[in-house]
């Protein structure tokens, strides 16, 4: 029998690695980087700025300058739309922010899981692909939306609303981080700011149970109830690893752990909170006490670990490879998805890396700073000094009436900094799944019951007793 052989490596035939790998992977690591820089640049200066622009800048407008321009109309009708305009702003800048990350975040991840799997990635629509996201979106909007035969109506139209609805609440304390209680943020500065993430997120679950029984699908409805019993798993030690940290800054309030972190690198959770230089007790030549330096060392090793737990429970509860059980493309279709199409889709698809990105920035608040710097206090200080008292004219309108006259430009330096943070802990999540291979159903359950949980309370009875030792 005449056959010919077939190449099992016919990838490498019309595209062979060693080629990407000498050749492209250094220019194609480099557009990564100007895309990124490109898309971020929109994100920050037109998303989020003109956001922050509108919630800080539109009281300024009602109490002073319609007053003045139209001063037949009772002041106190601008009075009541500055006060509604403060409670409402928060709002519409995350309505803003959300839509245009996702496209940001989807983009990274293709290109950069590319980079990391030898790829080119997209590249065909707009610049090296800058556009692909886009238009995947637009083409998402004008899909049709088709419902199963069988399905709840009710319950499979409401489903992808109340997953996406948490997302964009839970979004709003980390706007007082970010923004250094500018102007209106200050209203979302709540002092139980960690608890309230943590009870909206967990409806969430609820929601794509919902979507896997109404979806009429034994695929679908299996997804559900993986989610669930995922959810279940992992809120724990996901639960467990914030009270260490409460433990630790003596707070529940996003804005005050991260200001207990101010200071440098050294004050970071994940360091030991300002520990760190006592392990130079372990050295003979210190002169201080050798056991504070053990002691020390083990509870830095506690932070660490308990960084470690977090990123592992967080991973899970966005459903992320090697999480990724609820949806398990080989074995389940699309899991708890796989009747959704068009808009219904998209809401799932934008709540899904909305709570990678809220995972990332409560990870980044908790351990690595949040929206601090990693300079001293001194300097950091004087670079917000410098940015507190701002005044500038435009070539035309000048100042526009006292508007661009003493403006407190610190919120830029906090939100860049807390950004880049994020966007590190992102590319981390990136990097995990270009990795890790999926895990099976019992090795995801027992990993969760018998490793995390047991390790989380040991942390927390470890780090009570070291934390009393410190006091005394």
């Amino acid at each position: 029998m005449n056959s010919k052989a077939v190449d099992l490596n016919l990838l490498s035939t019309f595209h062979p690695r060693e080629k990407f790998a000498t050749k492209t992977a250094l220019a194609q690591a480099v557009k990564f980087i100007l895309l990124a820089v490109t898309w971020l640049s929109i994100i920050f200066l037109a998303a989020a700025g003109a956001g922050v622009a509108f919630a800080w800048k539109a009281p300024f407008v009602f109490n002073e300058l319609l007053p003045m321009w139209l001063p037949a109309v009772d002041k106190s009708i601008f009075t009541t739309l500055a006060d509604v305009h403060s409670y409402l702003a928060p709002t519409v800048v995350v309505a803003t922010i959300i839509p245009v990350n996702a496209l940001f975040m989807v983009l990274c991840e293709r290109k950069f899981l590319s980079l990391l799997t030898m790829r080119v990635g997209p590249d065909k629509v707009g610049p090296n692909g800058g556009l692909q996201t886009l238009a995947d979106a637009f083409k998402l909007l004008f899909k049709e939306d088709t419902m199963p035969k069988g399905a709840d109506p009710i319950l499979f139209t409401l489903a992808p609303a109340l997953f996406f609805a948490p997302s964009m609440v839970v979004f709003l304390p980390l706007l007082a981080v970010a923004s250094n209680r500018l102007g209106g943020f200050v209203y979302t500065d709540l002092d139980i700011s960690l608890i309230f993430i943590l009870g909206f997120v967990s409806l969430g679950t609820m929601s794509l149970v919902m979507a896997g029984w109404a979806s009429n699908n034994k695929y679908s409805l299996m997804g559900g109830l993986r989610a669930a019993a995922q959810a279940v798993s992992y809120e724990i030690p996901l639960v467990l690893s914030m009270i260490a940290i409460i433990m630790l800054s003596g707070s529940v309030n996003l804005v005050k752990i991260s200001d207990s972190q101010a200071g440098g690198i050294l004050n970071w959770n994940l360091f030991g909170h300002g520990k760190l230089p006592w392990l130079l007790n372990l050295t003979a030549s210190s002169g201080g006490s050798f056991f504070e330096g053990l002691v020390t060392l083990i509870f830095i090793g506690l932070c660490v670990t308990l960084f470690i737990i977090f990123v592992t429970a967080s991973t899970a509860e966005v459903n992320r490879i090697p999480f990724d059980i609820p949806e398990a493309e080989s074995e389940l279709v699309s899991g708890f998805n796989t009747e959704f199409s068009g808009m219904k889709f998209a809401l799932f698809f934008l709540a899904e890396y909305t709570n990678l990105f809220i995972a990332s920035a409560v990870a980044s608040i908790l351990f690595l700073g949040g929206s601090h710097l990693p300079i001293d206090a001194v300097t950091e200080q004087n670079l917000y000094n410098l940015l507190s008292n701002v005044s500038f004219e435009l070539p035309v309108i000048g100042n526009f009436y006292g508007m661009f006259e003493g403006l407190n430009l610190t919120w830029v330096l906090s939100s860049v900094a807390l950004l880049v943070k994020i966007y590190v802990m992102f590319l981390i999540a990136i990097w995990i799944r270009a990795t890790l291979p999926r895990l099976r159903q019992d090795q995801l359950m027992e990993f969760g019951w018998k490793y995390l949980i047991p390790i989380s309370l040991g942390i927390i009875f470890l780090m009570a007793m070291i934390l009393e030792y410190i006091k005394l």
